[in-house]
């Protein structure tokens, strides 16, 4: 392959430069808020082509000087001159397939573990309606104790509140409707999940780094795994409360020797905002366990935090299996 001369590789990085920021300006299509705080290693992340949704997008018709406006991102997709030409196909079969176009855009994290962030996956009110739903419900939050461990030294391991709601406890349907645009997602059904864990974190209140598989020589057998967790933000915090992925990166396993189980000093950290959804898996294609991704939750420091975890299991989970 030839190498590009120094002047055409200059103005390429100027050419994506202008386009990244005329993107960041059109007004009224959802963004990345300005100051969000995920940290990732760059240079472990595969190089690739812009995809067509990734670039501008303006309304039929307009002109191309006019920046278009959107209310959403299922609006700026419709509008899409890529899109215009190729209406959604006709779903044949058995009928469970989507007959419109399903919008969410998602930034890839990591390969190590393989995570994934989808801004936006809730609005301000389905947040808040999840919230309102739990506060009645909350207790001191358990923990899964292995067979090995001395349960008299699990006490500050675990400091949140919590309860499991299930879709057919909120009356407002919100919860339905994350299981299902989630198993659109993953490509994993929606009876493979578990019911929402609801944790609310105050002052100081944490969660150390741990797994969320059962390693069976540890917790003995199981039916079943969680391959995977999304984790839906029911609030902004003020400061601290981030997810962290303590040997996240290629080399991240290499940190696991002497391991601070507490601290958030090293690897990737996401600062929650409200309404955004973070899927991370939890074991590779091939089922075995991926040990990058531990992790826990850092403590509040100003505020409090709200969030909604959902496990996905490598099998069904309830008894309406698809």
């Amino acid at each position: 392959m030839k190498r590009l001369p120094p002047t055409a590789t200059l103005c390429l990085c100027a050419l994506s430069f202008i386009v990244g920021r005329f993107i960041q300006q059109i007004p009224g299509l959802p963004q990345v808020p300005q100051g969000a705080q995920v940290t990732v290693r760059r240079s472990e992340q595969p190089g690739r082509r812009l995809l067509p949704e990734e670039q501008v997008l303006k309304r039929s018709g307009s002109n191309s000087d006019k920046k278009a406006t959107y209310s959403s991102f299922e609006e700026a997709v419709a509008n899409s001159e890529q899109l215009q030409t190729r209406p959604p196909v006709e779903v044949t079969g058995s009928g469970l397939g989507s007959e419109a176009y399903l919008t969410q855009p998602f930034q890839h994290l990591s390969w190590y573990p393989r995570t994934y962030l989808f801004p936006g996956f809730l609005t301000k009110k389905q947040s808040e309606q999840v919230v309102a739903a739990a506060k009645a419900r909350l207790a001191p939050s358990a923990l899964a104790v292995r067979r090995t461990d001395d349960s008299s030294k699990q006490e500050n391991i675990r400091t949140s509140s919590g309860t499991f709601l299930s879709g057919a406890d909120d009356k407002h349907g919100v919860l339905r409707f994350i299981e299902d645009k989630i198993a659109l997602l993953t490509g994993l059904p929606a009876s493979h999940g578990e019911p929402f864990n609801v944790l609310r974190y105050q002052l100081s209140q944490h969660y150390d780094a741990h797994y969320d598989v059962f390693d069976p020589e540890s917790y003995g057998p199981q039916s079943s795994q969680r391959m995977a967790t999304v984790l839906f933000y029911l609030t902004d915090v003020e400061e601290g409360g981030e997810t962290i992925f303590p040997l996240e990166g290629k080399d991240g396993l290499q940190r696991l020797n002497g391991l601070n189980y507490k601290s958030c000093d090293q690897g990737l950290r996401y600062k929650p905002r409200q309404g955004d959804a973070l899927l991370f898996w939890s074991m590779h294609p091939n089922g075995t366990f991926d040990k990058h991704a531990l992790h826990g939750g850092c403590p509040v420091i100003s505020g409090e935090k709200w969030v909604a975890t959902k496990w996905i299991r490598d099998r069904c989970f309830s008894n309406n299996c698809l």
